[in-house]
């Protein structure tokens, strides 16, 4: 692969995960397929969980306590993304609420925002504040960020290659299938953001990442008739969620 298209497939995968502009940056084809940057999802990915790293640490040397540094980048990580993920875990939860497969649509399809979503929402954004109030020194802190990051959108990947779509799936059925190799390659990529915490979380979250797939491949996916951009967005919310509460254990 030439160097300007692992630049372009990266910049696809930037433009598909976080709301960043590289389109203004780098002449990019508009017609080019988004399937092209899915190996680039767990680079994209760690670059995201660095920047918080990042972000977080600035505050905290401008005199902010550690706590409004969190609340403060984690916001602000929301802008970036787009609450792309997010909105798939609010929609799935409202979706909860509908009595059948028609009905559970409809409230996808609704732009609205119901009581499982919003009480998704803040479990979900509290737990990641806790977990990361957590991962007191730097190091862990940015084994914590960036492996989570990593492994969430790595798990778009396993997703994609495991279940099939839904009929409802939108633009997410452009995504295709990647590569054994592909796959093996990008979670050792992964996993190297988990070495500070131990290769017992690294363990840990293998056995975890496992278990997640069978999860969504024998209920979730099932149960929603095919995978879609929402379950996507839950499953990367699921993987952070549970690296993080690895990690943060592993450092504790």
């Amino acid at each position: 692969m030439k160097t300007n298209e692992i630049l372009e497939d990266i910049s696809v995968a930037v433009i598909v995960l976080t709301r960043v502009p590289i389109n203004n940056i780098f002449a990019i084809n508009q017609d080019i397929e988004i399937h092209r940057g899915q190996w680039a999802y767990p680079f994209v990915g760690a670059l995201i969980g660095f920047f918080l790293f990042l972000l977080i640490s600035f505050f905290e040397s401008l005199g902010i306590s550690r706590e409004i540094s969190i609340v403060i980048s984690l916001s602000m990580g929301i802008l970036l993304t787009g609450a792309l993920h997010e909105d798939g875990v609010a929609d799935f939860f409202d979706s909860l609420g509908g009595k059948d497969y028609t009905t559970r649509q409809k409230i996808l399809k609704d732009s609205r925002l119901g009581t499982y979503g919003v009480l998704a929402l803040t479990i979900v954004f509290l737990l990641k504040f806790l977990l990361i109030s957590e991962l007191k020194s730097s190091l862990a802190l940015a084994c914590g960020l960036i492996a989570c990051s990593s492994l969430g959108r790595f798990s778009i990947l396993i997703l994609v290659n495991y279940c099939d779509f839904s009929k409802q799936a939108g633009l997410t059925k452009h995504l295709k299938k990647v590569t054994n190799r592909t796959i093996v390659l990008c979670g050792i990529f992964c996993m190297l953001w988990v070495l500070p915490a131990g290769f017992l979380s690294i363990i840990i979250i293998m056995i975890i990442g496992y278990a997640s797939t069978f999860l969504f491949v024998k209920f979730v996916v099932p149960f929603n008739q095919g995978l879609s951009g929402d379950l996507l967005g839950l499953g990367v919310i699921f993987m952070e969620i549970f690296s993080l509460i690895i990690i943060t254990a592993s450092f504790s």
